[in-house]
């Protein structure tokens, strides 16, 4: 990935951050909101803090971050990272969404340790915790799959019964290129238990710009609540000076259902749609 402007752009990254927590807005259901790491955990006598240390157990106070230098070794074996990283893994904040669904009570925190610092690819840790008397780690998946990784919009869908979904988008731009990895998953008292990763591709060419948007939204049309998965592909004219420019393409969407099985209960999509336009993509890099 070209780390050109990158670097920059990390104090003024960790500023939008603490001043977005210092000011929260009020999230609307599904929503995801910042969290500072010195703030209490779900009313907790917990800090976000506390929390991140059972994955970096060495972060400490660096300015407006926390850095550190190891993972859980644990943890690390779970997700297939090393343990030690010298470089540092640097932190300023996280994303929190409450999941509830069936009249239980839980949170989806992300620890970002990619963005901040020299780490081409550090951890991005979901964890799912249970909310009671005390926060109580239900599981954790390392969700990095690009350069930066948040919470999409929406970030959690209830799928009833005590299900949810969770959704987060990994992804990076370089040069006119811009690359996104939407993972899905479900979220339960059993844990994470990934469903997708789509992988989703938009560039901007001398006179067009050409974007794939995806959403993922619940499906009640059935016996059980299902997962739909639409992409939009759209080519917008840009005005510019270009000896050649690409003629538009008609937009179109591509959509993808996600049926649970009535035995086992993994969800499965209905075609390889999706499939397909990561190969073509592909072929686009």
């Amino acid at each position: 990935m070209n780390e050109t402007g990158q670097r920059p752009m990390r104090a003024l990254l960790a500023l939008a951050v603490t001043l977005s927590v210092a000011v929260p807005a009020a999230a609307q259901a599904g929503e995801s909101r910042l969290e500072s790491l010195d703030a209490a955990a779900a009313d907790s006598g917990e800090t976000y803090l506390d929390l991140a240390r059972a994955f970096v157990p060495d972060l400490e106070a660096d300015g407006m971050t926390w850095e550190g230098h190891s993972l859980n070794e644990d943890f690390a074996t779970r997700f297939d990272l090393d343990t030690d990283w010298p470089d540092g893994l640097s932190i300023s904040g996280v994303e929190t969404v409450p999941v509830t669904s069936g009249g239980f009570r839980r949170l989806a925190v992300l620890y970002d340790f990619g963005p901040l610092s020299d780490v081409p690819q550090g951890p991005a840790i979901l964890a799912l915790y249970q909310l009671g008397q005390s926060v109580h780690l239900i599981d954790a998946v390392d969700v990095g799959l690009d350069r930066e990784s948040s919470f999409s919009d929406p970030a959690t869908l209830d799928l009833g019964g005590g299900v949810s979904a969770l959704v987060v988008r990994s992804d990076h731009w370089n040069s006119n290129q811009s690359y996104r990895a939407t993972s899905v998953m479900l979220a339960s008292a059993k844990g994470l238990t990934p469903i997708d990763t789509i992988q989703t591709f938009s560039e901007r060419l001398c006179g067009l710009s050409r974007t794939q948007e995806p959403t993922v939204t619940v499906d009640k049309a059935g016996k059980t609540p299902a997962l739909r998965v639409e992409v939009r592909i759209r080519d917008e004219k840009v005005e510019e000076s270009c000896d050649e420019s690409p003629a538009p393409q008609p937009e179109r969407t591509i959509s993808v259902t996600y049926r649970p099985d009535e035995r086992t209960g993994a969800y499965a999509p209905d075609s390889d749609a999706l499939e397909v336009l990561a190969r073509e993509n592909e072929e686009r890099f």
